[in-house]
């Protein structure tokens, strides 16, 4: 009797053994969220290529686990393309995030913290990457996101139009007072001649080092001594256009000597065969941005960001794909040889592979380790708060019609602060 009764246990627990395995998948299947092309709308062909090897890696890494994406989906459209999944409540498990969308996408609960698997993961460090490229993944004091490729802004200079004004090329350590003695210098050289094309206000804020807002984004620091002395540098360099505006195409001509550009405009326009597209008529190379002294002030960086979903299903392995696109060193070489940007990890960037890279694509370039790691170990990300936007186009809307002004340049800053402070905090 005592035999029957363990055989017919054995059966049982066997058939749910079976129910079980039956019913439970062989793999996992991730859900990728990517967009075709560049994310810093230069000419670009192999973004997949990039995606594909990582997939291809992650997959042997863990036998389990597939990873699939929907392709073709082009950067103009991205944005409602992940609107429309999250609404349906079918976001992808780990997705890229446009600069524009971090903030709403943070706030809105779509991405989730990763700040455990950032610390318990054994095989993860915060301090791989440049500390400025990966704040741009924090909201509200939590990371919800990692960089995934980072594009520091530069200086053009046009060196044709330097050698014809008799003006030597400044070094990368240059200051404001040297860039604005150069475009000085350059404006009385000829009346056709420009010293800079789309240098803003807050190039100016960034250079002296000085914030708009708290990091709350509950406050606006206008009237703040340093940013006033930005505004007011920004100001006198305005004046010396004498009111005319410099446009993009007076730039392309070779009549401007300097322009704000990023490292992915550079990598694409400087070697061949898009060269012949831009820029042509004129030699040029880049600098460093300048800065209000040798020790102080930064530049502006953009960051392609990825993150994970809040509603994944398998967050353990979402953590895990996360990790190969935005912290593997294979990965993030890839991204330098067929993306435009550069890797926001410190060893990638600053690596002598990728150093020999870039000065194969552009032969006598000023491109170095120094000035790759100078413009991202001093780099400033867009501020991190949920009405950033609109009060950032709300001072620039108002800063133009204040630097044409007669009216009291102290007091307008007062009162667009206060007006900017009142919006912040309704």
């Amino acid at each position: 009797m005592m035999n029957r009764s363990k055989i017919f246990l054995g059966i049982v627990v066997f058939s749910l053994f079976f129910m079980i395995v039956a019913n439970y998948p062989d793999t996992i299947t991730l859900e990728l969220g990517v967009f075709s092309g560049s994310n810093w709308d230069v000419p670009s062909g192999e973004s997949y290529k990039i995606i594909d090897g990582a997939i291809e890696r992650f997959e042997k890494k863990y036998p389990g686990v597939k990873v699939k994406y929907e392709s073709g989906i082009m950067k103009n459209d991205y944005s409602s393309w992940l609107s429309a999944k999250i609404v349906k409540g079918e976001e992808p498990d780990v997705f890229m995030i446009l600069d524009d969308d971090f903030n709403t996408l943070s706030s809105i609960g779509a991405l989730a913290e990763i700040d455990s698997y950032m610390s318990f993961d054994q095989n993860f460090s915060t301090d791989d990457y440049y500390s400025s490229v990966l704040k741009a993944g924090t909201y509200s004091n939590s990371q919800y996101a990692l960089p995934y490729e980072c594009n520091p802004t530069l200086m053009f200079v046009n060196k044709t139009l330097l050698e014809n004004c008799h003006i030597q090329m400044p070094d990368n350590d240059w200051t404001l007072d040297d860039f604005y003695s150069i475009c000085k210098k350059v404006s009385e050289y000829s009346s056709n001649y420009y010293g800079y094309y789309d240098y803003e206000w807050l190039d100016s804020i960034y250079a002296y080092g000085a914030r708009v807002f708290n990091e709350k984004g509950t406050k606006c620091y206008l009237d703040q001594s340093a940013v006033k002395r930005a505004i007011e540098f920004y100001r006198k360099l305005n004046n010396l256009n004498e009111g005319h505006t410099v446009t993009s195409d007076e730039f392309d001509k070779g009549l401007v000597a300097f322009s704000p550009r990023s490292l992915a405009v550079y990598r694409t326009y400087k070697p061949y065969p898009w060269r012949v597209k831009k820029y042509s008529t004129f030699e040029w190379d880049c600098l460093k941005m300048p800065t209000a002294s040798k020790n102080q002030g930064s530049a502006q960086v953009s960051t392609l960001l990825m993150g994970m979903s809040a509603k994944s299903h398998h967050k353990s392995q979402a953590w895990n794909l996360l990790k190969e696109l935005c912290h593997d060193q294979t990965t993030q070489q890839s991204i330098t040889q067929y993306s435009q940007g550069i890797s926001p990890l410190k060893k990638v960037a600053q690596s002598q592979t990728i150093i020999d890279m870039l000065d194969e694509e552009t032969g006598d370039s000023k491109i170095s380790r120094s000035l790759l790691n100078q413009a991202l170990l001093g780099a400033r990300n867009r501020e991190k708060f949920k009405k950033y936007d609109a009060a950032k186009t709300m001072i620039n809307t108002n800063m133009i019609k204040m630097i044409h002004s007669s009216d009291d340049f102290d007091l307008s800053l007062i009162e667009l602060q206060k007006a900017v402070n009142k919006y912040l905090n309704e």
